[in-house]
């Protein structure tokens, strides 16, 4: 504002010494109170020293304004004085003749030394003054009414935020007046239905234009981000070369369109967020990097070479593996990831074995060539978006942006890594369990295989860490 006051001199006026810059105020005095009303729920707010009844708590702050405290003042006091008149009339029952003798012995002594004074011992006036009225909050479970801090962590954060979302609505002056609740970390103490159920709540008070009320809160939990509304992400990063510094990124839906121009249609991807990958990137937007690969057994395998190396470690170094949910969704994740400021890698399928499986499998040629014109367009779509040679089935390869394997996952490691199917069926015959698109079967066979990792999953790892950029 004074940069732009000191290039504009000429569009200045002379403001009245009088004018408030007191938006907010005190004492529910501001100019901004009542029109645009801030509501903050620290991580380290208290329900219970926020449910007493004070005036600087939030129940407090709800009573004042929702109760009339005067409204029983008179009845009150008129119970005030009719106590004290009854103690007083006590008071004189009990000792007026007490004290009368009293008064009369310290007469005696004292007219010997001062004929013209006199003292008088009664009972004291009662000052009795009316409490002010004050209430409690108690949690009734079951049978049982207990206060609120004798109930769990989870229950109070829940307790503390529909207060606060009570005061914010109390707070509101007539029909313009918006509301702004923001939270620290909406997901502490809860579990994860609840904090399921509590997303849904608040996405529900935003949307609700009846309501007023915005809703931004800073979070570590996936619950809490929506792939469908990705474009109200705000993603902070912190780096410490060359200076401290922290960036906040973000995308729009335009942008994400405009990176998949001529991959995919406008109009598809509103879809594919809600029915393909609406599962997939909440965990990815807090990842430092990223792979995203076709589905959940690509996932497995590749994380089961990391833990080869310790468990754990493609996670600790912060790099999520997302599974796009097939070939055709890679592009969509990829795009909203880097707009986001996520360094993204990919692996796909060209799936040129395709119809020697098909055939083996029975299917008639009808079937086999839709398949084929399927993974062709695919293909084509997938390699052009990544900036590769555009043919109907491509070879093996390593990018700069993405990798593809000539068939699929399953045939370069029986070619490549004899020992992991060894591994698979192994575990197949020791527990049972069906080797068959199972992540966990895949993950526990890969750890365990022997022999060496084939170098083309190890340069896709690099990769996708980061290493060698």
């Amino acid at each position: 504002m004074t940069e732009w006051e000191a290039d504009h001199v000429d569009q200045l006026v002379d403001a009245p010494e009088a004018l408030e810059t007191n938006f907010f105020g005190f004492n529910s005095g501001g100019k901004m109170s009542g029109l645009f009303d801030f509501v903050l729920v620290t991580a380290d707010l208290r329900a219970s020293e926020e449910s007493t009844d004070g005036k600087s708590s939030i129940i407090g702050r709800i009573l004042e304004r929702s109760v009339d405290r005067t409204a029983a003042d008179e009845d009150i006091a008129r119970i005030v004085e009719e106590s004290r008149q009854k103690q007083q009339d006590v008071y004189r029952e009990k000792f007026n003749d007490q004290l009368e003798g009293l008064t009369t012995q310290l007469n005696e002594v004292v007219h010997t030394y001062a004929p013209d004074r006199e003292v008088r011992v009664t009972p004291s006036e009662v000052e009795l003054k009316a409490p002010r009225t004050t209430f409690s909050v108690s949690v009734l479970d079951g049978e049982d009414q207990t206060p609120v801090e004798n109930q769990g962590h989870g229950f109070q954060r829940t307790l503390l935020v529909s207060a606060l979302q009570v005061l914010a609505e109390s707070g509101t002056a007539g029909d313009q007046g918006v509301i702004c609740l923001a939270i620290e970390e909406p997901e502490l103490f809860q579990h994860p239905i609840q904090a399921q159920t509590f997303a849904k709540v608040l996405r529900t008070l935003a949307e609700d234009s009846g309501k007023r009320i915005q809703i931004t809160y800073a979070t570590h939990s996936p619950y809490f981000v929506e792939t469908r509304h990705f474009n109200q992400v705000r993603r902070l990063t912190r780096t410490e070369n060359p200076t401290p510094s922290v960036t906040v990124h973000s995308a729009t839906v335009d942008e994400v369109k405009e990176k998949l121009d001529g991959v995919t249609k406008a109009v598809s991807v509103e879809s594919q967020l809600d029915s393909v990958i609406a599962n997939q990137l909440p965990v990815a937007l807090f990842a430092q990097r990223a792979l995203v690969v076709e589905g959940t057994t690509e996932s497995a395998v590749f994380h089961g070479i990391a833990d080869r190396a310790g468990a754990g470690s493609l996670e600790a170094k912060g790099v999520a593996v997302v599974p796009a949910g097939g070939k055709s969704s890679i592009p969509l994740a990829h795009a909203i990831l880097s707009c986001m400021g996520i360094p993204a890698y990919a692996l796909f399928d060209g799936d040129g074995g395709f119809e020697a499986r098909a055939k083996a499998n029975g299917k008639d040629q009808d079937k086999i060539e839709n398949e084929k014109n399927g993974h062709v367009a695919a293909n084509r779509s997938v390699l052009k978006y990544f900036g590769l040679d555009v043919t109907d089935f491509p070879p093996s390869q390593i990018g700069e942006s993405a990798a593809v394997f000539e068939d699929h996952l399953e045939t370069f490691l029986t070619k490549e890594w004899p020992k992991w199917a060894e591994s698979c069926t192994t575990i197949e015959k020791d527990t049972g369990v069906s080797l068959r698109k199972n992540q966990s079967v895949y993950r526990s066979a890969t750890v365990t295989a022997e022999g060496k990792v084939p170098e083309m999953l190890e340069q896709v790892i690099a990769k996708a860490e980061g290493r060698g950029d």
